[in-house]
């Protein structure tokens, strides 16, 4: 099984697409974010370069394995979302995401996390396991939002700027999604 290429998701306020090539301007801008910065390990080495090189071929990983999204709220980049590890006969998948400073604190992490299940449910999968560093207040508790249950801590399990840090596991079933 795989993931549909170039799949579109709608949720009620915004759209998952693929990334596109004028993406890289605002994944960039996001990239320069104290948060973003604090927690996610790709964001201090970003460059122009890299942003466009993320749009247009990285973030077209191979279905099988996984679809990664740009979240669009009205007109502009808000965030990213990704399905990633599938495990088509295990039947379980990890969603990771990050918001821009310009669009935090609206739901839309939650929103697109939700969405986002949802597809994955629809592709066949059972589980959906979402992963955040200890620390990551914000994460957890978008974690706990969008319906995941808290399941337990795996030691030095995320990259960080700073290095490995251990991550709060998540996950959320097949028919737990309301």
């Amino acid at each position: 099984m795989t993931f549909d290429e170039g799949v579109l998701l709608e949720t009620r306020r915004l759209l998952l697409r693929p990334f596109e090539e004028d993406d890289a301007d605002d994944v960039l801008a996001a990239s320069r974010d104290p948060e973003l910065l604090r927690w996610m390990a790709w964001a201090p080495a970003q460059t122009a370069e890299t942003a466009l090189a993320w749009c247009v071929t990285y973030a077209h990983i191979d279905p099988a394995r996984g679809v990664n999204f740009a979240i669009v709220g009205g007109d502009r980049l808000v965030g990213a979302l990704g399905l990633d590890r599938a495990e088509w006969t295990d039947g379980r998948v990890e969603v990771g995401y990050w918001i821009a400073p310009w669009a935090r604190r609206k739901g839309y992490a939650v929103e697109a996390t939700r969405g986002a299940a949802a597809y994955a449910f629809e592709k066949g999968l059972h589980r959906v396991e979402l992963l955040a560093a200890i620390g990551n207040h914000a994460s957890q508790g978008v974690a706990r939002k969008a319906g995941f249950t808290r399941e337990g801590v795996l030691r030095e399990a995320v990259l960080t700027p700073a290095g490995r840090v251990d991550a709060v596991l998540f996950s959320l079933l097949e028919g737990e999604l309301t």
